[in-house]
């Protein structure tokens, strides 16, 4: 083992992101739905790549390659809640059209009732 802190800080970053991203990739396999899939896609997978990235970063400090680090950092931050929201949405309306989620159902059928009574009333 060496005795550079840097080393050791940067070992214990990458361990930290990949226990995450561990977490994350157990969480997608255990969750049932793609409601309950949201969660483990999106917050701490990325918080497991911001993790590894910065370990890398304290590694391979002085040189040019910083940048691109820091460039695939802010674009998983900003595109991965965002594709899991969009994701989230999809699967929530398939799941009411296919009457999977049924807590809208009375809802729906208050809309309805009242559309054939405006229907039907001259």
């Amino acid at each position: 083992m060496t005795d550079d802190p840097r080393e050791i800080v940067s070992a214990l970053f990458v361990l930290a992101g990949a226990l995450l991203t561990l977490a994350s990739a157990i969480g997608l396999v255990r969750f049932r739905d793609t409601l309950s899939r949201m969660h483990p896609a999106a917050k701490p997978q990325v918080l497991g790549l911001v993790l590894v990235l910065l370990g890398a970063s304290v590694r391979i400090f002085p040189h040019i390659d910083l940048g691109m680090l820091l460039l695939a950092g802010i674009v998983a931050v900003c595109t991965a809640p965002v594709i899991a929201n969009r994701v989230g949405n999809l699967a929530y309306h398939e799941s009411v059209e296919d009457g999977t989620i049924t807590h809208e159902a009375p809802v729906l059928e208050k809309f309805q009732a009242s559309e054939a009574n405006r229907k039907n009333t001259p």
